[in-house]
């Protein structure tokens, strides 16, 4: 059976409890101004991860809360970044509110000068209220507080079938340089840019070019970018280790009943993602009003359990409960990871590993 990462995230039963179902905030006078202005522009364009699940959690969520419709694309990539630079060409400003992972804000909006900076229009008491944030503060992806980040949680770029292999014989990244894992290993394709290199650009990063060249030449790896066939590969046993594992994919098969594991190797911090996490607020929006609210109940603890809940994500905010979700991707404390979302990781270290992994292997 194969799944996409679709069918996966819409056919979890995992279940996440609202701290509250719905905005404890409505009553301020900022909010109450803010609620009446977004109303009378009748709605809210919002561009979005690819998936019915939150595209439902989006339009039904936010719809309930304040009687304000949305309209939902199904998008929050690259090409995102295209239709908007057409558009705006065009003299036409359709978008209020753009989400989706770092790249495509950071390097096609934020230098195309089409956001307004996010941390001013966050009132509602429930969003700015530091104690309910990871770590006591907002996040944000970018130094100068424009983009909001909104998610984080642990990875597991390392499963396997314990049918063939056990989690005691990979316990390191080390070990799966040994002869006897020779062919026996399926890997995401180590050339891919954007986010997908956050993966190769750590192993340079850690280990450096011997260790990149022994994994991804010398034993052989079947190389894919088709996530769903990565994990069908493992479920079934035909490659019992995968590097590079898509986490959604393997909840569902060990669903299935499929002996899948992910391990956390120890001789390298464990990774953490931001997935779907950032949140834009575009500049010239036809319903600036109604952007700024939809992005305030989208932080705050309703807006995050619908979002957590479609994608099968951790929310920054603290004060979310959550139940279903697999264990690994809480954080632990004293565990060191490294925070593939990072600014600096983003636009300085991952592009350049990348570089250097392509010359490595000749691509």
């Amino acid at each position: 059976m194969r799944l996409t990462r679709r069918a996966a995230l819409s056919g979890t039963g995992a279940a996440l409890v609202a701290a509250t179902a719905r905005p404890a905030f409505g009553q301020t006078q900022t909010m109450a101004a803010l609620i009446a202005a977004a109303k009378a522009e009748g709605g809210v364009v919002v561009d979005g991860p690819p998936y019915d699940a939150v595209r439902n959690a989006f339009v039904d969520g936010f719809s309930r809360a304040y009687g304000i419709p949305v309209s939902y694309i199904s998008s929050g990539s690259s090409q995102s970044g295209a239709r908007v630079r057409a558009e705006r060409a065009a003299g036409k400003y359709l978008l209020d509110v753009f989400i989706s992972g770092p790249d495509t804000p950071i390097f096609t909006f934020l230098p195309g000068g089409w956001l307004d900076k996010v941390e001013p229009v966050l009132v509602a008491p429930d969003v700015i209220d530091k104690r309910k944030w990871k770590d006591g503060h907002l996040w944000y992806a970018d130094p100068n507080n424009t983009i909001l980040r909104v998610q984080q949680f642990v990875v597991p770029e390392l499963a396997i079938n314990t049918k063939y292999v056990h989690p005691r014989d990979v316990s390191t990244w080390r070990a799966l340089l040994e002869p006897k894992w020779q062919g026996k290993i399926a890997a995401k394709d180590p050339t891919i840019t954007g986010a997908g290199a956050s993966l190769t650009s750590y192993f340079y990063i850690e280990f450096g070019p011997e260790f990149v060249k022994g994994l991804y030449v010398n034993q052989k790896p079947t190389l894919t970018r088709d996530q769903r066939q990565a994990a069908q590969w493992l479920a079934d046993g035909t490659y019992p280790i995968l590097v590079g594992a898509d986490y959604a994919s393997l909840v569902q098969f060990q669903k299935l009943g499929y002996p899948l594991q992910p391990v956390f190797p120890t001789d390298g911090p464990s990774v953490l993602s931001g997935g779907f996490g950032n949140v834009c607020l575009v500049n010239k929006a036809p319903h600036p009003n109604a952007a700024k609210l939809f992005i305030n109940w989208l932080a705050g603890p309703a807006g995050e359990t619908a979002y957590s809940l479609a994608t099968q994500a951790l929310s920054l905010r603290t004060d979310l409960k959550y139940e279903g979700l697999p264990s690994f991707v809480f954080p632990q404390k004293g565990t060191k990871y490294m925070d593939t979302y990072d600014w600096k990781f983003v636009t300085e270290q991952r592009d350049q590993a990348l570089a250097k992994v392509r010359e490595l292997l000749n691509q």
